[in-house]
């Protein structure tokens, strides 16, 4: 499985999440990916996100 995050917000800061289940929006915190939702919004010209700024999300082990 593979999970592309974008930069989404700075404040409150969240990213959006984009994996084969669809798009999440995620709270850029420790733990954030259990809080994630989906996103149901509209972006454009999202940016990839290249740094996760030490963040630890709790994402499940990717295999």
């Amino acid at each position: 499985m593979t999970i592309v995050f974008y930069e989404f917000t700075q404040q409150p800061r969240y990213w959006v999440a984009h994996d084969e289940d669809g798009y999440w929006l995620v709270p850029a915190r420790e733990q954030g990916w259990h809080d994630r939702l989906p996103f149901v919004g509209h972006a454009t010209n999202l940016i990839p996100l290249i740094d996760f700024d030490g963040i630890d999300l709790g994402l499940p082990a990717l295999s």
